[in-house]
């Protein structure tokens, strides 16, 4: 029987097909490392292991696995990942057509992901090219990697470092105001009526390429009302054309928990936005109609809440 120990350093990236990409945007990454890239304590020949190691430079037969942590990333945005993985491992029979192992990434196998024929040692890199039905699942800023193994053969291994990479078109950030002259910017949970948001231009962000069907303002990212309709005007006298957007506020989906709105949408060359401000939803027990030249602050009378509605 044949002993050998193989140093491998697996990169796994996950590609979005090219013809997707034609949706332009501000291109972000980023980055998780697990692991203190110590080359195993010193030497990958003698694996020294650490109590702050975890998993890692933990030379044994276990099954292994760890989560990387990231900024959440909105969804359908993701273009491409990448999780490299540094470690040893000992076969214990050269003559077996594979290593005993498999790779799972938030409980989805990477599919032949130790499949090694003796022949190729020493591996230094594996590649696989994967459905990207796989990046809903980065999506939430959290990634659980696992290593197990699948049969009756038991290999040794150790973990040096692992990091995880995904890239991303990310949201531009731009600047709204509700009820814009209004502060604070309060309307009725009840209201049957339309709130105005301005969407701020400047000298990098130009209203006029904003496409208005796809623009939505509610209690959360990318969902809420669509507009009902749109007007240019400089809001704000700095010389910049600004967007004014109106919502059917019933459709906002927001409430009086909610003190933030926001305001998502793309630019007619794909690329995305998102701001958000303050709001103040007052509740009432009946249903308010307001008008863009209107506004409506809380006031409290021997302990009762209600809404004063008044013009700008």
């Amino acid at each position: 029987m044949i002993k050998k120990l193989a140093l491998l350093g697996i990169s796994i990236f996950l590609l979005l097909p090219l013809a997707v990409s034609a949706e332009t945007g501000e291109i972000c990454k980023v980055s998780s490392l697990v692991g203190d890239k110590d080359y195993f304590g010193g030497n990958c020949w003698d694996v020294q292991h650490e109590p702050e190691d975890g998993v890692f430079d933990t030379w044994d037969s276990s099954d292994k696995s760890w989560t990387h942590s990231y900024t959440p990333i909105s969804s359908g945005s993701i273009i491409s990942a990448s999780l490299t993985v540094e470690m040893v491992m000992y076969s214990q029979d050269a003559f077996e057509p594979d290593i005993d192992l498999a790779l799972y990434i938030d409980g989805q196998e990477i599919p032949n992901a130790f499949n090694v024929s003796p022949s190729t040692y020493p591996v230094n890199i594996f590649e696989f090219h994967l459905e990207p039905s796989i990046f809903n699942k980065l999506e939430d800023g959290s990634a659980l990697v696992e290593i197990k193994h699948k049969g009756h053969r038991i290999d040794y291994f150790a973990l040096d470092y692992a990091t995880l990479d995904v890239t991303y078109k990310c949201n531009t950030q731009v600047i709204i105001d509700i009820k814009p002259g209004s502060d604070p910017s309060s309307f009725g949970v009840n209201s049957n009526g339309k709130i105005p948001v301005a969407l701020f231009g400047s000298e990098t962000f130009d209203v006029t390429q904003v496409a208005d069907s796809t623009v939505r303002f509610g209690d959360s990212e990318n969902s809420g009302a669509l507009s009902t309709k749109a007007g240019l005007e400089d809001i704000n006298g700095d010389g910049f054309i600004d967007k004014v957007y109106h919502f059917y506020f019933p459709e906002t989906n927001l409430d009086e928990s909610d003190t933030l709105g926001y305001l998502t949408g793309k630019l007619l060359n794909g690329t995305r936005f998102i701001g958000s401000s303050d709001l103040n939803i007052v509740g009432t027990n009946e249903a308010l109609d307001i008008s863009p030249d209107e506004e409506v602050t809380e006031v409290e009378d021997n302990g009762r809440k209600m809404m004063l509605k008044t013009k700008k």
